[in-house]
């Protein structure tokens, strides 16, 4: 090509091109990538620009990119696109070779689209700053009291209904530290993700265990977009300790990089030596798993060198760098009970009926239930009250709360209604010909009495309502109101406008259910059997004027028993000296 005279060189490039079986402009490029030789020619002027509309470009572009599957292959070339294009009223001037060139320009075409979006390093400002939680499938489950472990040629991802035939299977819940990277695996045997296991989990992780000094409950809990979805009670347990919550987009678990790193580390470091040493049970699985926590944390895996590695730092056991927390920082976890109390699931609006009563479903129950509200002071018939299904207590009771006129936020733990008898009846109703049951006095009727004591007089009810009958006029029995007649000379003063003041609520009180005299000597019965004594009712009425709490039924129980024992025992022992004479 340099010895080739004015005009020849075309010729030549032709020839070897057709030679090689190559274009002449992949030739020019194979000469200038390879030897570095270049024909000295000037760059056109319009290098660079197109005779191709870009919008039909960018348009191609994006049919090929919807065209790609979650697995990154890509389905849709080129020729078909621009095919399509055309049908379409798109005006394709150039070859689908320029389109892809202008595609890879443009950095429009699927192999640039298919790259990772960037991404930032996150960092925890201390220790139990920042906790990473997440749930998923483990290798290992138990059939018969025997360990297996997943294989890929029996459960791969085309073939899930062989993973289904195994009904309990092992799920391993995994918590993160984001500051010092601590680990720590814990397993259940369960059909599937639950509220309850996610908080035996937490409560596991964020408590304190044997040998381990790692607790305390975070600041940030960071957990996938399908646990948060299901678990509206971990979201309100989250909120009373002060626990912000954060989930990430749904396919974008690279957010919580640190767990998703913890599964791959437990799977390798900890779960392979199961192959070795297998367990029996998820409880021997579990106490397995702990013991290695306890060790990797620390750097005291024998023969094996678990540090933390960081670019910014010399290499440093997890446990070192968990134990620089502060006071301030560790916040310790409240007792069980507390936060069992706080496991409420997602709040509903329910009326009131007539019966004093409330219809729930309860996220543990086959169906809707009746919840008395007759011993909750405060409530009547229409209110409107919200209902959260305590998840954790097992007796499917529900947190009723309202607000009082007041302003007050007053709140009742209640049960369902148990007793029934063979037709569905419940046996706190009144029988038919004995007794006759009369439905707990509101707050609502309550006031209602006695204002028309004040209006009528303090009389019996029956008086007031003949009162009514006769139309007497309200406060007659005090001479009467001036009611209207003194308006003719009232003067109204101008004035203006205040502002008031809006009313602070306090923190909510949980108190117990007060039953009446009848539904209390129903319980008592059920509860005493041979031993209950109808003149209970009169010591029932002196002592409980206001009602029956119903978490004291056995402490009731007690002290009739406590009370009447003695007497009882002198009358017996005179029964039998009368039938010995």
């Amino acid at each position: 090509m340099d010895a080739a005279a004015w005009g020849q060189g075309t010729a030549i490039a032709k020839a070897e091109a057709e030679q090689l079986g190559i274009s002449v402009p992949t030739l020019y490029r194979a000469l200038e990538r390879e030897v570095g030789w270049k024909s000295g020619r000037k760059p056109r002027a319009d290098k660079g620009t197109t005779s191709q509309n870009l919008q039909v470009v960018e348009h191609v572009a994006a049919m090929k990119k919807t065209a790609v599957r979650k697995n990154g292959k890509a389905i849709l070339p080129t020729t078909v696109a621009t095919s399509v294009a055309l049908m379409n009223g798109l005006n394709v001037a150039v070859g689908n070779a320029q389109i892809n060139r202008l595609m890879r320009d443009r950095k429009l075409d699927v192999a640039k689209q298919k790259l990772a979006n960037p991404h930032v390093h996150m960092r925890a400002l201390h220790v139990n700053h920042v906790h990473e939680v997440d749930p998923s499938l483990c290798v290992v489950y138990y059939l018969k009291g025997k360990q297996y472990m997943i294989r890929e040629d029996q459960f791969y991802k085309n073939k899930l209904e062989g993973l289904a035939k195994v009904k309990f299977k092992v799920w391993r819940y995994t918590w993160y530290e984001a500051a010092s990277a601590a680990v720590l695996p814990w397993y259940v045997e369960a059909a599937g993700e639950s509220q309850q296991n996610l908080y035996r989990f937490l409560m596991h992780a964020w408590g304190k265990r044997d040998g381990d000094p790692m607790h305390g409950v975070p600041r940030i809990l960071v957990w996938d977009k399908g646990s948060a979805n299901s678990a509206h009670a971990i979201k309100n347990l989250c909120a009373a300790l002060g626990v912000e919550t954060i989930e990430h987009a749904p396919g974008n678990a690279r957010v919580k990089g640190g767990v998703e790193q913890a599964n791959n580390l437990i799977e390798t470091q900890f779960e392979s030596r199961l192959k070795f040493e297998p367990v029996e049970t998820v409880e021997q699985l579990n106490a397995a798993a702990q013991a290695w926590a306890i060790a990797y944390n620390a750097n005291l895996i024998p023969h094996q060198d678990t540090r933390l590695r960081r670019p910014g730092r010399s290499a440093v056991s997890r446990l070192d760098l968990w134990l620089t927390i502060t006071a301030e920082q560790l916040r310790t976890l409240p007792s069980s009970e507390v936060c069992a109390d706080l496991m409420r699931g997602a709040s509903v609006e329910r009326k009131v009926a007539g019966d004093l009563s409330i219809s729930y479903r309860h996220p543990q129950a086959e169906r809707s239930q009746a919840y008395r509200l007759d011993g909750c002071a405060g409530v009547n018939v229409g209110d409107t009250v919200w209902v959260s299904p305590l998840i954790y207590e097992g007796d499917m009771a529900v947190a009723v709360s309202f607000a009082r006129y007041d302003g007050q936020h007053i709140e009742y733990r209640v049960q369902p209604e148990r007793d029934f008898d063979p037709y569905g009846k419940p046996l706190s109703a009144a029988v038919w010909g004995e007794s006759f049951a009369v439905v707990s006095t509101t707050d609502v009727e309550r006031s209602g009495q006695q204002l028309d004591r004040l209006a009528y007089g303090n009389k019996l009810a029956k008086d007031i309502a003949k009162d009514k009958d006769k139309n007497i006029a309200p406060f007659a029995h005090a001479g009467g109101m001036n009611a209207h007649s003194h308006l003719k000379q009232v003067e109204l003063p101008a004035y203006l406008p205040k502002r008031g003041s809006e009313i602070t609520t306090s923190a909510p009180v949980l108190e117990s259910v007060r039953l009446d005299i009848d539904a209390g000597l129903v319980r008592l019965r059920k509860v005493m059997r041979h031993d209950f004594d109808a003149a209970m009712r009169p010591w029932l009425e002196a002592r409980f004027a206001s009602g029956i709490p119903e978490d004291q039924i056995d402490q009731i129980v007690r002290d009739w028993q406590s009370r009447h024992s003695v007497p009882v025992a002198a009358e017996r022992m005179a029964l039998r000296v009368v039938g010995g004479v």
